[in-house]
């Protein structure tokens, strides 16, 4: 049975929880946009019934002012009748000379006063038909507009919809299709895990639960899952560069230079760059997956600012939201209680870096004092120094307030895996 590996099946987890997030997300925004445009086309709707109605009555008012100009002109029509009559009437008079034409004089005095009034309201009733008929036009403009932008929002309206339909189904695919995927790659893990006892151990190390041991977490525990064998730390270098984009990144590097190395030096730089960076990103590494079930979040590189300077310190790990109360080892801030924190350090190195880095590592104490327990995570190198220097040291921390707590694997241990790793393949392709 070929090997199945642990990160590639969480890698697929992390996927289909992805796309299913991504479905969610769509249909909430999909529905969201149909609602909007569905708002859209009611607001066109009632503005093409509303410019319509608007359209009526400037009609009204149209045929309206058409009626008064008739009106008005039938009116000044039989004005100036009448003033005709009334300058017949006086000429008339006027004819006979011992006549008094006064009276003649009066009504065409009143007619022309009537013809001049009805001229007024003549031109009056024009003006307010052109405005009537501008109105109109305006009116016709609007409603062609209006239709159009009813247009545009049906339009609109299913285009939403459709682009909506396809892509939900499209996403709702590739969900369906990770779901598979996902469960064929845990069936055949969980076939795999049932024929090989180093790999279930290992996954079981990856989702141990603390809460079922029903009492606070120890050293003892601690160490047991910082003490890997070798087979374990191959699995765990193998699900690093699974699940880890960076820890990937630093592995493919080191196995680019040694392919293009041109010999023996060359070489031996790029292992000498693969226990400095490589080796100390997978001891954070192990720490951190080895800590992060205790936990309900793990921060890593957090900055904490260290007096008044603008200086500040860098936390490996920071385990936050416990699950189940733990001890770090005897002392005070060496224990933490459920819902508290725990800050470390993490030092992999032999015993004279170690004790080189005493400066250091008490100045990191100062950025961990914000957690309930804290201490420096190393090596078991440690115990390779000198009983005077390994208490010199350890002092020194302790005083800082972050004991040397030796967990980890010994360097050694930690470069020849990290070496490996970078040098796996290599054989085959000679």
């Amino acid at each position: 049975m070929a090997q199945v590996s642990v990160g590639q099946v969480e890698n697929l987890e992390e996927l289909a929880r992805g796309l299913l997030s991504v479905c969610e997300a769509l249909d909430s925004s999909c529905r969201q946009q149909i609602t909007i445009a569905e708002s859209k086309r009611h607001e066109a709707r009632e503005e093409a019934q509303n410019s319509e109605s608007m359209l009526e009555c400037a009609i009204q008012k149209e045929q309206s002012a058409q009626r008064a100009v008739e009106n008005a002109q039938e009116n000044l029509d039989d004005r100036r009748s009448k003033l005709s009559a009334a300058y017949a009437a006086m000429s008339a008079c006027f004819a006979h000379r011992d006549r008094d034409c006064s009276g003649e004089k009066s009504d065409v005095a009143d007619a022309e006063a009537a013809v001049e009034q009805a001229q007024a309201e003549f031109e009056h009733a024009q003006v307010d038909l052109e405005l009537a008929k501008e109105n109109h036009q305006t009116m016709e403009q609007r409603v062609e507009r209006a239709k159009q932008a009813l247009a545009m929002a049906e339009q609109a309206f299913e285009q939403s919809r459709a682009e909506c339909a396809v892509r939900l189904a499209a996403v709702s695919q590739s969900v369906d299709v990770a779901t598979a995927r996902l469960s064929a790659a845990q069936q055949a893990l969980n076939a795999y895990l049932a024929t090989n006892p180093a790999a279930a151990q290992f996954h079981s190390r990856l989702n141990w639960n603390p809460t079922q041991h029903g009492a606070p977490i120890t050293p003892d525990t601690l160490r047991d899952r910082m003490n890997l064998s070798e087979g374990q730390l191959v699995l765990l270098q193998e699900y690093l560069y699974e699940r880890s984009a960076s820890y990937r990144g630093l592995v493919d590097k080191y196995r680019g230079e040694r392919t293009a190395a041109k010999g023996d030096v060359e070489r031996n730089m790029v292992a000498r760059k693969t226990r400095i960076h490589l080796s100390g990103e997978f001891a954070e590494q192990m720490a951190r997956h080895a800590l992060a079930p205790l936990g309900g979040q793990v921060e890593t590189q957090g900055r904490t600012f260290v007096g008044d300077n603008g200086r500040y310190t860098k936390t490996d790990l920071l385990v936050t939201g416990l699950r189940v109360p733990v001890i770090l080892g005897r002392g005070n801030g060496m224990g933490a209680p459920v819902g508290g924190s725990m800050a470390f350090e993490v030092k992999c190195g032999k015993a004279n870096y170690l004790s080189s880095q005493k400066e250091h590592m008490v100045f990191q104490a100062e950025g961990h004092k914000q957690a309930d327990a804290h201490c420096i995570l190393c090596s078991r190198d440690i115990h390779d120094l000198p009983p005077e220097k390994e208490k010199e040291l350890r002092d020194a921390l302790r005083e800082a307030g972050s004991p040397l707590v030796g967990m980890l694997p010994c360097k050694n241990e930690i470069d020849q895996s990290c070496l490996a790793f970078v040098c796996q393949g290599e054989e085959e392709k000679l």
